[in-house]
């Protein structure tokens, strides 16, 4: 699509406005297809080995996140907002967040031979914030859903109202996740289908901004045939499956969360490629939570094949990968809380064995487990598997 000359004046001015930090050299804005435009791709040069952060994209994610900044305080927000955020995640913190770190660090969940750099979490939706609390030491987050990353819409054409309403939209469609410790995926295609909220992206912001990181880049890119990265922007970006966010922790590292939108059944025929590009991260550890028990079904063979194939430990809940396929000897199983019974919803996906194997007292590593995960929250029980692949000492 063709900016008019109007537009390039709007583009212009909104660069100029929401100039980022004294080393963001390059800021790019893409036009809506009805119009409008938005914020859909910041590309920063640092100079060399300096800690950087785009002070435009980091204020927005803060401003989701309910904190006090630059941008709210120039558009002059007052409402109970941040109030309400923050009670409601400082309590979602402390009854989840934390005991989950606590018990991470306290039973090392992650031996040093198992360390690595990056975290593949399949169906996860926007669920940075459980990914991170499992896995805090991991440079790369990859994570995948059904719903668009989206993009960010340009701030100057919403007034106050209009923007207490975008914020109060993504903190609404993560009350769920954050009571419930899941997303439904029905809510989801409503929830990230707005005018506004139009993905992952913002709710991914929300997470960061709310465990302390700074943003310093905001990327859209495709994968080519060959599974490299094709960065893009403008229209192309807004609509591009792949979202990658550079940043920077309170302990000044650099990360990236990677979300892609991508069909992972068998039928999709792009799915070898995408497995390509996580592949090209190396050795990687993979999560599973709530995810609906895609991967005991037969249309879910080729994802469950490439997780058992490529993962060098799992962390799951009784919804991932059945038990059946980590008694072959080629695992280190680890199985902590209880396991009777499953929600109706999925009555037929119990596993005899599994229920066997959490009575059999020389299996169950622990049933102490002090937080709540999964589905069977509903029914009382929590459980958690932690699968090591074997490997040689040698």
């Amino acid at each position: 699509m063709k900016l008019t000359k109007n537009s390039i004046v709007v583009l212009v001015s909104a660069i100029v406005l929401y100039a980022c930090s004294s080393n963001t050299e390059k800021s790019e804005f893409s036009a809506k297809k009805d119009g409008e435009k938005t914020v859909s791709d910041s590309v920063i040069t640092p100079k060399k080995d300096s800690i950087y952060i785009d002070s435009f994209f980091t204020d927005i994610a803060l401003t989701i996140g309910g904190f006090d900044n630059n941008f709210a305080k120039k558009r002059g927000l007052v409402s109970n907002y941040p109030t309400l955020v923050s009670n409601q995640f400082n309590a979602f913190t402390k009854s989840k967040l934390n005991p989950i770190s606590y018990w991470v660090k306290q039973n090392t969940m992650i031996p040093e031979k198992y360390a690595c750099q990056t975290l593949f979490y399949p169906l996860a939706g926007a669920d940075f914030v459980y990914a991170n609390a499992f896995f805090d030491n991991v440079k790369n987050y990859i994570l995948v859903g059904l719903e668009k990353p989206g993009y960010l819409p340009n701030y100057d054409q919403l007034n106050n109202v209009a923007l207490e309403s975008y914020r109060s939209q993504i903190f609404n469609s993560l009350d769920v996740s954050m009571k419930s410790g899941f997303f439904r995926t029905n809510s989801m295609r409503v929830q990230f289908n707005q005018k506004t909220v139009n993905g992952t992206l913002h709710s991914l912001l929300f997470y960061l901004a709310r465990t302390g990181n700074k943003i310093r880049k905001i990327r859209h890119f495709i994968l080519k045939d060959d599974s490299s990265v094709k960065y893009t922007k403008g229209t192309e970006g807004m609509f591009s499956p792949g979202l990658d966010i550079e940043f920077l922790t309170s302990d000044n590292k650099v990360k990236n969360l990677y979300y892609y939108n991508i069909d992972l059944s068998d039928e999709n025929q792009q799915i070898e490629k995408f497995f390509t590009w996580v592949s090209s991260f190396g050795e990687h550890h993979t999560m599973l939570k709530a995810a609906s028990y895609l991967n005991s079904r037969d249309y879910f063979s080729k994802t469950r094949k490439y997780i058992l194939s490529s993962s060098n430990m799992i962390v799951q809940d009784d919804s991932g990968i059945p038990y059946k396929y980590f008694v072959d000897g080629s695992w280190d199983v680890k199985l902590y809380g209880g396991y009777k019974k499953v929600i109706p919803l999925f009555s037929t996906r119990i596993q005899p064995d599994m229920v066997e194997a959490y009575a059999d007292s020389t299996k169950l590593t622990s049933r102490y487990l002090p937080f709540r995960i999964g589905y069977n929250v509903a029914v009382g029980e929590t459980n958690l598997q932690v699968v090591y692949k074997l490997k040689n000492d040698k």
